[in-house]
Order: structure tokens, then sequence, then C-alpha cells
């Protein structure tokens, strides 16, 4: 075969239900005031990156779950301001874009923050890329993948005349390290469960590498576009060296808390995406108020993954341009700890999945701006999508109380346990706050730890002292292989952040290996399906949402597609 690619109480009538929908809601609303109160505007910056420029046309109905918000009249005490008179765009010139939290690694493999995603896609290039727009995989590093040896090798082509930045040409043999490497338990990388179907990789000739695998696996490209492919001369300890990549733009510098900085790679090999760019400079700023004003004043040029409260106030301002990608990619999730009490028990899984007013918390947060229905990693325009998911672990305080007594902790009693909140995510507080204030509303307040980005990551990826994280990972656009193999929540495996086993949930490895390792999509589609039930059965981890992004530029800068999942392409930026 050749695989190529370029419940409601029922004793109550409908008003009745209604009516104390109201005031649950206008409980939790009073509830989460203080937070709104006390973090006001600065509430809404997500840190999680994407860099937009123009706004561009939304992705196919077969891969989004909403269209893009419509630009809302700004209210009468706030005038639209005017645009500036722009120009042409030319070659040359920085790129200054203001970002949430800084980076804490230089590690293309370890580190897990989208900040830095969106920086070494420009520094590394990969075997595959995701189309931003269709979220079609197609080559990049590879000329050619083609399934072998009665389709138990992946055979890849690679482009010829590659070289990294020191110079060195880029081989087959740096693709053999790199994969080796990640693939080594020793590096603790993230993409180690990415590459799981790999069971040996073979090196051809200088322009073929060979991945051997047990059979097809409809993931493995897919997870190839996240792999940034390094020198085999550079070994695996790559936190303690400057990057060297292949990509568009050359690794210069970073100085903590106050930039990272990339150049124009005068040399790169393709000749399809020649960097525009001199320059491109990333400064991490906390605060969401003074990167908004940073770029109204024109002191930087572009603030990407900001909280999507502010939109409407943006789009109102004609001194920027906002790009909102639909609410496709993206899902909020809680990582429960299974390893530990009280979230070994079911019932508090799914007490913590019927604790959040999904609708209210995307109207009154997200500005409307995302998909509530929740439960699965898809939205409906999905093909693997499976609509008996959608009414499940709806908002219900008293279902909430009933779980929590069959659990063993009648009104709260002997309850313990923390919600983990990263500073710098006012939107996974405001999860957090509205799980708390429900869980109040049954006897026991969970208290709310907020802490640095990097001992909230290492909390849960590492030490795993924790008990509820909110996140919100990618991949919802992505092909269901890599979606469930791909990540912490998912993949039944030693990176799981909550403790998910091949054992947890009986048949959900069968369904994901069915699904991963067949071709006919109606079969496909049946195995992804039995795997979404089985999960909303066990609820290893609570989906809440998709979220939309949003991203902010001056109106200078030309010719940037945001990328869904953050996997950000500088080449075709102009100013």
């Amino acid at each position: 075969m050749l695989a190529r690619i370029g419940g409601q109480n029922p004793h109550m009538d409908k008003p009745q239900v209604a009516a104390r929908a109201q005031m649950r809601r206008e409980f939790l609303m009073r509830a989460t005031a203080g937070l709104v109160a006390s973090v006001g505007l600065t509430l809404l910056d997500a840190c999680a990156p994407a860099t937009p420029a123009t706004p561009t046309a939304a992705p196919p109905a077969q891969a989004t779950g909403a269209a893009p918000a419509q630009s809302s009249t700004p209210p009468a005490s706030t005038p639209a301001q005017q645009a500036p008179a722009t120009t042409q765009p030319s070659a040359g010139g920085t790129l200054t874009i203001s970002q949430s939290v800084d980076i804490n690694t230089l590690h293309p493999w370890v580190g897990t923050l989208n900040v830095w995603k969106v920086i070494k896609e420009n520094v590394y290039d990969q075997l595959s890329y995701q189309d931003p727009t269709t979220f079609e995989v197609k080559p990049k590093l590879a000329k050619s993948f083609e399934w072998t040896d009665g389709n138990t090798s992946l055979l890849i082509t690679l482009a010829g005349g590659t070289s990294f930045h020191n110079g060195d040409p880029l081989t087959a043999d740096d693709v053999k390290s790199t994969l080796d490497g990640i693939r080594d338990p020793q590096v603790g990388s993230w993409l180690r469960g990415f590459l799981a179907p790999i069971k040996e990789v073979q090196v051809v000739d200088p322009t073929h590498v060979k991945l051997k695998t047990e059979t097809v696996d409809n993931g493995l490209i897919p997870a190839l576009t996240y792999v940034d492919i390094a020198p085999r001369a550079a070994g695996t300890d790559l936190a303690k060296q400057n990057p060297i990549g292949s990509g568009p733009f050359k690794f210069i510098e970073w100085v903590p808390n106050d930039r990272i900085v990339l150049e124009r790679n005068p040399s790169y090999w393709d000749q399809a995406r020649q960097p525009k760019l001199d320059r491109i400079v990333f400064r991490p700023v906390t605060e969401l108020q003074t990167r908004i004003s940073q770029l109204l004043a024109g002191n930087v040029d572009m603030v990407y993954d900001f909280s999507l409260q502010e939109v409407p106030r943006l789009q109102a301002d004609k001194r920027v341009q906002v790009s909102v990608v639909p609410p496709a990619d993206q899902m909020f999730i809680a990582y429960l700890n299974m390893r530990k009490p009280p979230f070994d028990k079911l019932e508090m899984r799914q007490a913590i999945a019927w604790s959040l007013d999904r609708q209210a918390f995307v109207t009154n947060f997200l500005a409307g701006l995302g998909n509530p229905t929740g439960n699965s990693p898809f939205t409906d325009k999905h093909w693997a999508y499976e609509p008996k998911t959608k009414d499940r672990d709806e908002y219900d305080l008293d279902k909430v109380s009933q779980l929590v007594e069959k659990a063993g902790y009648p009104k709260g009693q002997g309850l313990n346990f923390t919600l983990l909140v990263p500073s710098g995510y006012p939107e996974f507080k405001q999860i957090s706050t509205l799980i708390q204030a429900a869980f109040a509303s049954v006897g026991y307040q969970p208290p709310i730890e907020e802490v640095e980005i990097g001992q909230w990551a290492a909390r849960i990826n590492q030490t795993r002292d924790f008990f509820v994280a909110v996140d919100y990972p990618p991949r919802g656009t992505a092909d269901p292989a890599l979606t469930y193999n791909a990540g912490q929540l998912f993949a039944p495996n030693a990176a799981n952040a909550g403790g998910l086993t091949p054992e947890t949930i009986p048949g959900y490895v069968d369904a994901l290996h069915e699904g991963a390792t067949i071709t006919d999509q109606a079969k496909r589609k049946d195995a992804y399906s039995r795997a979404q039930l089985l999960w909303v059965d066990a609820l290893p981890g609570p989906i809440f949402a998709h979220r939309s992004t949003a991203h902010a530029l001056t109106p200078a800068i030309k010719g940037f597609t945001p990328h869904p999942a953050f996997q950000q392409d500088f080449a075709g930026v102009s100013r």
C-alpha cells in the first residue's frame, strides 16, 4: 500500500428546572465576582501562544466548530480609533511580539510551553507540517512518505541540499539521532508517546530514513509535525546550548524575562518559504493590559493568544487588527490525579464534570467565543465526533451533591483536594473558581493554588503533586490517532498526567489501536466513537469546552496566518 502525502430531576417540571438553573448561574456568578473584581481586565490573558497577522478566512467546515466572531460595535463612551496610514509591506525589518510568559528551557524536545513551540517552530524544521487553514498534513523537510515492506515501514525521502545554521548538512543520520533521542526515556521528552509506534529507525542512505513499525499507523506522519530535527553532533543535552536548527530563522539570544531574539537565515533551503523579516524579538510581559497598551502605542507589533474577553474592545479599535481562530483545536480539560483520593473514585471525577456551568463560562468569560458542548476532544464538525457524548455530564449542583455523597463524602465532609492554577492563565483560574464555588455550595470549598508556570508544569508532569489542574491542550483538529496518542490526557502511558494506564478502561486501548491501524474511515469512526463513549463512562478527565484563539497586531504587519495548534510560521510575515 502506498500512502504518500504532499441529566435533570424527573420530578421537576420545565419551569422549575429553568428557574433552578438560573438561580445556580446567579449563585456561581456571585461566587466568582470577587475574582472578576480583583483581577478586572487583567483576567484576560491566557498564555499559550499563537501568533496571527492579517485575519484569515475560517478553516473549512469539516474541521471547525464555529465561525469567527464578528466585530462588535464600540460603546458610546469609547469611540473607535482611526487606523494609521499603512504602507506596502517590504522585505526586512523587525517584528516585535509580546508574549504572556517567558520560556523555561531551550530544549526543543522537552519544553512544553506553547510560547516555546511558537519560537522553535521557526528555528527548527520538521519532517511534516499541518496546513493552518485546511488542517491537512503535508511534507516539509520530507519530500515524501511511503508505507513499504508490507505496511511495516514508513520510508521517508528527505529534500536534498538542506543544511543547519552552522553550515553542516542535514542528513538521514540527523533524523535518526533526533527520533532516537526523543524515544530515549532518559531524555524525558513529552513527545516520546507521539513516536510509540516506531520500533526502530534505520538509515538507508543520506536522504532516506525507514521507520520500522508493526503496521500502518495513521498518527505517525501527523506526529512528525512536532519533531524538531537537531544535529546529531549536538547530542541530546540540548538545554545547555543555543539551538541550532535548519529553519528560516536563526536563534541569537535568550535574555531571561526580557527577550528572545531570532534573525533571518539567509541560506534557508526552501526557496518557497524564504523569510522576509530580518529579525523577530519576543518579549515576555505578564500583565495583559500592559501588553495591549504597548500594542496600541506601537511599541510592539503583535500580541498573541490574549484573553477572549478583550476581543470586542480590540475589534472596535481601528489601530489594530484582530484575528479570531474558531473553536476547533484547543479544548478546556481538567487533569484529575487518579493515583490518590479523592479522584481515585469515579463519582468524584464525575462530580468535577457536573460542577462547571459550561455555557455560563463561555458566555461570561470567553465573550461567547467557544463551543460549550464538551465531552469529546472533537467538535461536531470533525469526522470522528461522537454526538452521543454531547449531553453527558451537564451542569447540575444537585448531581454534584449526590455524587460527592456516593463517593463517601456527605456534604463534603472529609474531602481534601486543591485546584492547581498557573500564574498568567486567567481562564484556568476562572474555571477553577467556578468549580470551587460549585463545591462550596455542597459543603467543601477547595483551595486554589496559584503558582509560577514552571512549577505548575513540574507538579503535573514530574512530581505528580496535584489533585485537579485545568489546561487547554491542542490537537482537536488532528487525526484522532495523534489526538489520542499524544499529550498528557488521553494516551494511556507513563506520561499521562492523571495516571491513566492501559488497564484503566477496558476496551479503550483496543479501540484506539483499531482506529490508528486501519484505513477505512467508516470503521475508524466506529472505533473512535467507542473510545469517546468509554472515556465519558470512566472519565479520567472531563472535557469542558473548545476555545477560540485571538491575536492582535498592527495594520503594518502582513502575511501571517494563525495556526490553531500554535505551529506558527513567520517566514511569510512582512512589514
